[in-house]
């Protein structure tokens, strides 16, 4: 399977996500529109340093997002809706998209993420 749809691993609290990594710009740009993915299952966004601005257009879903500068969880949004935009208010550098309510994102902030 060639990078086009690299799966890795990432542990948020006691539960473990595949996710596929969007790291260039049509895979940032389609991300999960019109995609569904399963409750296990998410797609984590590669950027720069900087205050990321979001949205679920097309989605078919709520979802929780978790920005993360080096690791570490430095913002989360529960159950953003579909078409709705939401502007991270701190910089971070990679962001996690997974279905909304399959996580208690409670006392994410402040933790460090290994990604496998």
């Amino acid at each position: 399977m060639g990078r086009a749809n690299e799966i890795k691993r990432v542990k948020l609290g006691d539960k473990e996500y595949k996710i596929i990594l969007a790291d260039n710009f049509l895979k940032r740009a389609f991300g999960l529109m019109m995609r569904d993915i399963g409750d296990d299952e998410g797609m984590l966004f590669l950027y720069n340093n900087r205050k990321l601005h979001i949205h679920t257009f097309f989605m078919r879903y709520p979802i929780d997002v978790i920005f993360f500068k080096d690791g570490e969880v430095v913002e989360v949004v529960k159950n953003l809706k579909p078409w709705k935009t939401y502007k991270c208010k701190n910089y971070s550098n990679a962001m996690l998209e997974i279905k909304s309510g399959n996580i208690d994102i409670e006392g994410l902030l402040g933790k460090k993420v290994k990604l496998d």
